[in-house]
């Protein structure tokens, strides 16, 4: 099943919604989010290291409204398809470029609301976090992640761009901390 959000301008998953193996009956769906508004990447994952399907959804700039509706549509219509026990997302980073931040911000929220409307608890972990659980360093950067990944999880046939390889890491990153990790309050 492949599923396309409704036609909100020009914006689409880029490269596909990659499907990868079945999930196991034992294993609890977790769907890992690298939340941005001109790219927000999306992992389903089964288990610590079964990546089931990937995607980014690239948004054109415009009217900040029309992205945030694009993203959201695209959420939704990926907990129909696949309804997740979890979710995970990275804490909001701020950098140096603040207006980056803003859009991440934006786009965090409008996530996160549909996360509650759908009743899916959500766990959020901060960058070095993530980078810690896969790679044992908390400041390692994204070539480091992406060989660890690539070592240690099952990830769809094809090209995953970087929004969709950190939402995988954010997704394994929770998978491997979820016991240790305390309920959303």
């Amino acid at each position: 099943m492949r599923f396309t959000p409704p036609n909100r301008g020009d914006e689409k998953p880029e490269g596909g919604f990659r499907k990868g193996g079945s999930p196991s009956p034992l294993s609890t769906l977790i769907l890992g989010i690298d939340p941005g508004l001109a790219g927000t990447g999306f992992a389903l994952l089964s288990g610590a290291d079964n990546v089931l399907s990937c995607s980014t959804l690239v948004t054109k700039p415009g009217k900040d409204g029309v992205r945030l509706l694009a993203i959201t549509s695209h959420l939704r219509g990926l907990l129909a398809e696949s309804r997740p026990a979890e979710a995970s997302l990275e804490e909001l980073f701020m950098g140096r470029n603040t207006s980056s931040a803003i859009g991440v911000a934006q786009a965090r929220g409008a996530i996160l609301a549909v996360l509650e409307e759908c009743h899916i608890p959500v766990y959020e972990y901060k960058p070095s976090q993530v980078k810690m659980v896969l790679t044992g360093y908390g400041k390692a950067d994204k070539e480091q992640i992406a060989r660890m990944l690539a070592a240690q999880v099952r990830v769809p046939e094809g090209k995953v761009d970087a929004h969709a390889m950190d939402a995988i890491a954010i997704a394994v990153c929770h998978a491997r901390s979820r016991r240790f990790a305390r309920p959303p309050s």
